[in-house]
């Protein structure tokens, strides 16, 4: 029977970091349509002001954390709430399909549910949707299918 991995950008709780690798905000440089991203987080948030100034101070801020802040900046263009997660795939598939090492660790977490552990977000986070570790898995099965 599959086990739970829980995984964020912090290690508390029960996320002890061993999984940290899943979190959105690790360190793992990537190439998106000829631009490179330090993290998941700077690609995710800079997709929603594509087009203008903001999205590349976003995609070259220094942490994940001020790239969050600086896409709250601004609205979301309307058609989000459909091509958020797209967005978040193109990101890890880029992200662990780049990175073997990291797709291995991927790899390595075999059929376990996987849990983004956020104390507070409804979408993505385990205490809603849990979108976060659904589209993990989706990843998972992807790489293991050209295994």
């Amino acid at each position: 029977m599959p086990a739970d991995i829980y995984f964020y950008e912090r290690t508390k709780g029960r996320t002890n970091g061993r999984y940290r690798f899943l979190s959105n905000f690790y360190k793992a440089m990537m190439i998106i349509d000829n631009k490179e991203y330090a993290t998941v987080e700077h690609y995710f948030q800079s997709v929603k002001h594509a087009g203008t100034e903001l999205e590349e101070k976003i995609r070259l801020a220094s942490t994940p954390l001020k790239a969050k802040e600086l896409a709250w900046t601004s609205e979301l263009p309307p058609d989000w709430p459909e091509i958020k997660e797209d967005v978040m795939l193109t990101a890890l598939r880029a992200k662990f399909g780049r990175h073997s090492r990291l797709g291995a660790k991927i790899l390595a977490t075999g059929n376990d549910c996987l849990h983004e552990d956020s104390p507070t977000d409804m979408y993505w986070g385990v205490k809603g949707l849990d979108r976060s570790g659904k589209l993990l898995m989706i990843v998972r099965d992807e790489l293991r299918e050209v295994q």
